[in-house]
């Protein structure tokens, strides 16, 4: 499962921000990943890669500065399509290249980052659906579930991120920011009950109903966070914090990758 909250500010005239969003991978221990960092292919992209075989060198989340492009992807648990393609590809294609949301895949958040285009817009794509909904919310939230249908930590998570935001919205507090933005991504509380949650895992749910993801014993977990922060100046901080590997269950080192990114008009 993997989780992602976002902050549109560019209508809360107090804030510095016009786009805050903060994520947690969480995957298996033992598949290989890359770290985030620039593509030797495509050094315009950041993000980190998926190198199980097969995956075709696919991302979960990268993002592209100068192209104004953020892309993410989020599994939906319980969706089958006959003939359906491998996801591996659908973020890391969609980064590279000028195409349109509308052929890109199953979650994409897109804008244009210039301070010229302030305006995000913040779109998903279901192929349990085959709908893009566009959201005019300030703060939302996304998980492993439809959009419309939030699981109960989405829901508190966002109370979380509302709370943050509201208090820690200029760039002089950008350090207590991200601190606690990171704090939120490691947050252990179970949110229960959650139906949804229950009848999809009965034997994990307990375990799988909290922010962060911790199941040492089956070796999976959330291994990394990503914070994203784009001021109104054009200024992007892009954090990334994971599991180095070999990834000790018990015992995990974390690691910090950070770039740091001015827009230009």
């Amino acid at each position: 499962m993997c989780i992602v909250f976002i902050y549109n500010g560019v209508n809360e005239t107090e804030s510095d921000y016009s786009l805050i969003l903060i994520s947690n991978r969480d995957e298996h221990f033992e598949r290989p990943a890359q770290c985030m960092a620039p593509w030797n292919e495509d050094s315009n992209v950041y993000g980190g890669k998926d190198l199980e075989p097969g995956c075709e060198g696919g991302t979960w989340m990268a993002v592209s500065p100068t192209r104004g492009k953020l892309g993410l992807l989020l599994n939906l648990p319980g969706v089958k399509k006959e003939s359906a393609k491998s996801r591996g590809r659908i973020v890391s294609d969609y980064m590279k290249s000028t195409m349109p949301l509308s052929d890109a895949g199953q979650f994409l958040y897109s804008k244009s980052f210039t301070p010229s285009t302030p305006t995000p817009k913040i779109k998903t794509y279901s192929n349990a659906t085959d709908n893009i909904y566009q959201w005019p919310d300030t703060y939302l939230g996304f998980s492993n579930s439809l959009p419309d249908k939030p699981l109960k930590k989405v829901e508190a998570g966002k109370n979380y991120l509302t709370d943050i935001c509201g208090r820690l919205n200029k760039i002089m507090d950008k350090s207590q920011l991200i601190d606690e933005l990171t704090c939120l991504l490691k947050n252990k509380e179970s949110h229960l009950p959650d139906d949804q949650l229950e009848s999809r895992q009965p034997k994990l749910y307990k375990e799988l109903s909290s922010i962060f993801v911790d199941i040492p014993q089956g070796k999976y977990g959330t291994r990394a966070h990503t914070i994203m922060l784009l001021s109104k100046s054009g200024h992007m901080d892009l954090i990334e914090i994971s599991m180095q590997s070999p990834i000790d269950p018990e015992k995990p080192h974390w690691e910090k990758s950070a770039f740091q990114f001015d827009l230009i008009k």
